[in-house]
């Protein structure tokens, strides 16, 4: 088996698969490399950089092994044409998101941002009203690996919680779960809510002013799925009313957010620039899930996260 790599490995992780695989080549992402492409039976990717014309040179391609848990970037239709395999690394960003998201949540209720501003300007200010995380209700839309983490750690802060699917069947840790059909009815339920959609054509601009108008004036949206769920011109209009609390956006239907957006100095709105799956231990959990696909991959068996590219996951 040939594969090759159009991100960096690190040194100690090239080493672990050579060991494990010695009889196959890993050919590793410099420009010498890419004359190789029409032997290459795998490539590893971001899925960003991966272009139709790499995919057409690769004339022997088979599979393609996707180090995000999104593949918004890749060329789908000649992959789709040409029956090549794509899976990802679903699952591993469920701890860091799980944790970015309870992050924002502390933030707000505890008022982290507010107090560091104070400290900033020397102002010893005492009177803000904090609140708790106890009691209050969370609504997870994306009730999979990620959305259920983000629930497990909000478990142990006594929230109350809700998750949506896409069929309403019930999930762990959720005390209830709804199906996105239903996501205005929910809307008005949560304390808190947080987003890890998948981008699909049912979730492009899912999230519209009806919702938001449907949710508590004292909400809080948390958005680290992906940007497309909510377009621009509904971000700044939500905003502007002041229609919930305060919006935290990990993700936006721009990225970057161009220089001059309205959306940058909102008072209600905290931006982080698409960082919460970022993890210290990201290309380990991918590596565990890349080299068992090796094995699935050489055994003709089911690969681990096998995207249907259709559905979008």
């Amino acid at each position: 088996m040939k594969t090759l790599f159009t991100l960096n490995v690190p040194e100690k992780l090239k080493r672990l698969q050579e060991e494990q695989f010695p009889e196959d080549t890993f050919y590793y992402g410099n420009n010498d490399h890419f004359a190789n492409l029409a032997e290459v039976d795998a490539i590893v990717t971001y899925g960003s950089n991966l272009t139709e014309e790499i995919v057409e040179r690769a004339t022997n391609l088979k599979f393609i092994m996707v180090f995000s848990a999104g593949i918004d970037g890749l060329p789908k239709k000649i992959i789709q044409d040409r029956k090549i395999k794509v899976a990802n690394v679903r699952g591993i960003h469920a701890i860091p998101m799980g944790e970015f998201a309870l992050s924002f949540m502390l933030n707000h209720v505890k008022k982290a941002s507010f107090f560091y501003d104070k400290q900033k300007k020397e102002q010893w200010e005492s009177e803000e009203p904090i609140t708790e995380l106890a009691g209050k209700t969370l609504v997870v839309a994306g009730a999979g690996a990620i959305g259920s983490k983000v629930a497990e750690f909000a478990q142990a802060f006594d929230m109350r919680l809700i998750g949506i699917n896409t069929t309403g069947i019930p999930v762990e840790p959720f005390n209830q779960t709804y199906a996105i059909t239903e996501l205005e009815k929910v809307a008005s339920l949560a304390d808190f809510f947080v987003s890890v959609l998948p981008q699909t054509k049912q979730t492009t601009g899912i999230y519209t002013t009806a919702f938001f108008e449907k949710m508590k004036r004292n909400a809080v949206f948390i958005n680290i799925g992906r940007g497309s769920a909510v377009s621009l011109d509904v971000l700044e209009t939500v905003a502007k009313r002041k229609l919930i609390s305060h919006f935290y956006l990990d993700v936006l239907p721009e990225e970057p957010l161009s220089q001059g957006s309205a959306l940058w100095q909102a008072a209600n709105i905290t931006i982080t620039p698409h960082v919460s799956g970022h993890s210290d231990k990201y290309l380990d959990r991918s590596f565990e899930i890349w080299l068992e696909n090796i094995v699935h991959f050489k055994e003709n068996t089911d690969l681990r996260n096998e995207i249907d590219l259709d559905k979008g996951y």
